[in-house]
């Protein structure tokens, strides 16, 4: 680590924390980091991956909503992060291109029904899936819902969790959200790829928690699979610890 390791604060309310960070040795800077805290929860870690894709990020729970265990309090952290002692650890996003541009999603990409009364017709075609899992029995079937949630392992405990009560630590997966009939979620392989055709009706595209949405129209084909681009983190536990505790959302 370099003897001043320069880092960018991101968070709401990451200068509560600037004046430690300052006493810890680090250097805070507007560009050009070697390391970027963080300091907030899961929405704040993808923003900061939004606006800095690929630099080293360290995520701490803001205090003024969380309760934290020993091992996860800012001083903590901070020393191990200058210690050399926490392993930066690497997470394959999603990529997928709508309009000419291509989009890169950390925790999910979610297609759904423009008009919360309307459903909309699709069909979603796999390479392969899971073991367990046949792909065939989804492949070009007509669906009728709200639409479906494209996740990394990242974020499979997210949404995908949510529609599926299901997690997993490799590949992607797909969960298909309120469908009128009950469809299983597939699991696919780093190197395959899924397709959605939206046949009737209106959607749109998202992703993480960027707050642009992408109009789809019927017709339209979108592929989905996972990038070599990585987002870079150190101790994502201290976002998933169950021993911290939320005290208000």
């Amino acid at each position: 680590m370099p003897s001043s390791m320069k880092t960018l604060l991101v968070g709401k309310n990451s200068k509560d924390i600037a004046g430690l960070v300052k006493q810890l040795g680090f250097q805070i800077v507007t560009e050009h980091p070697d390391v970027i805290i963080s300091y907030g929860g899961d929405g704040t870690l993808l923003y900061a991956e939004r606006m800095h894709p690929g630099a080293p990020k360290l995520p701490i729970r803001d205090s003024s909503v969380c309760k934290k265990c020993p091992q996860h309090g800012e001083k903590v952290l901070l020393e191990k992060l200058l210690a050399g002692k926490l392993q930066l650890k690497e997470y394959r996003k999603l990529e997928t291109t709508i309009l000419y541009q291509t989009f890169y999603a950390l925790n999910d990409s979610v297609i759904r029904n423009l008009h919360p009364m309307h459903t909309i017709r699709f069909k979603v075609t796999s390479s392969t899936s899971h073991p367990g899992l046949d792909p065939g029995s989804i492949n070009n079937k007509l669906l009728i819902g709200d639409g479906i949630v494209v996740a990394t392992p990242f974020g499979s405990t997210g949404y995908f969790h949510s529609i599926t009560r299901k997690s997993f630590e490799q590949g992607f997966g797909v969960a298909f959200n309120n469908t009128t009939e009950k469809v299983d979620p597939l699991f696919l392989k780093d190197e395959d790829e899924v397709t959605f055709k939206l046949i009737r009706g209106n959607a749109t595209l998202s992703f993480d928690n960027n707050p642009d949405l992408f109009n789809i129209d019927a017709g339209s084909e979108i592929t989905f699979k996972l990038s070599n681009q990585v987002a870079k983190i150190y101790e994502l536990e201290s976002l998933r610890c169950p021993d911290c505790e939320v005290t208000r959302g």
